[in-house]
C-alpha cells in the first residue's frame, strides 16, 4: 500500500467516500507492519468505526484515532468481490456512535452495554489490552472493570487515559464468546 501524504482531510474524504459507497478499504497505522482491512460505517475528524473484514468475514467493529493512520486505499481485488458474493456487506451493522470525544464514544458504548476491548498499540512494554465493561466515563479517562483468565471480575476498577488508547474493539468473536461465558456478578472474593 502506497502512504497517502497529504495529510488527515484527504483520509477523512476517502473514508466518507467508502462509507457510502460500502467500499472495503484497507488502513495502514503506523504500529502495524501490514494493512487492516475495514467496512468503514463513521467517520470524525478525530475517529474512525469500521467493521474489520477478516478471511471473508466481519470480525467485529473497530474505533481508531485518524493520528495513527499512516495510508489508506480502496480495495477492488478479487477478495473484495469474495466479500460481496459472501453477504458481507449485508452483514453490517450501522451502530450509532458519537465519533467527537473519546467521552462520547464511551458514553454511548456504555449505553449499548456492550462488553468492549481497549489496547494501546504502540510503546506496549506492559502488552495493555483488556476486555471487559465500562464502569463509568469521564471527561479524561474510563473506569474499567475487566476479568482474570479464569473468567472472574476484577475487584479493582482500572481508570484508564484517553490518551493512552488507541483501539476499541466490540461485538467480535473473541470478546462475545467471552461475555456468553461469564456472569455479569461473578465476582473476585479476595
Amino acid at each position: 500500500m502506497e502512504e497517502n501524504l497529504t495529510g488527515f482531510g484527504n483520509y477523512i474524504s476517502e473514508i466518507k467516500k467508502s462509507i457510502k459507497r460500502r467500499q472495503l478499504l484497507g488502513i495502514k497505522y503506523h504500529y502495524a507492519d501490514v494493512p487492516l482491512f475495514y467496512y468503514p460505517l463513521g467517520v470524525s475528524k478525530d475517529f474512525f468505526l469500521g467493521a474489520e473484514e477478516y478471511m471473508f468475514d466481519i470480525d467485529g467493529y473497530q474505533i481508531r484515532r485518524h493520528e495513527d493512520i499512516v495510508g489508506v486505499e480502496e480495495v477492488n481485488d478479487f477478495t473484495a468481490k469474495i466479500n460481496i458474493e459472501e453477504g458481507l456487506v449485508d452483514k453490517l451493522i450501522d451502530y450509532k456512535i458519537n465519533l467527537t470525544s473519546f467521552e462520547t464514544i464511551f458514553t454511548d458504548l456504555y449505553n449499548m452495554d456492550e462488553y468492549i476491548s481497549v489496547e494501546r498499540e504502540y510503546e506496549d512494554e506492559d502488552e495493555f489490552f483488556l476486555v471487559g465493561r465500562i464502569v463509568k466515563v469521564t471527561e479524561f479517562s474510563i473506569w474499567f472493570e475487566n476479568f482474570t483468565n479464569e473468567g472472574i471480575w476484577n475487584s479493582e476498577i482500572n481508570i484508564i487515559p484517553y490518551d493512552i488508547i488507541t483501539t476499541i474493539r466490540f461485538n467480535n468473536k473473541y470478546i462475545n464468546t467471552w461475555k456468553k461465558y461469564i456472569k455479569k456478578d461473578n465476582k473476585n472474593e479476595d
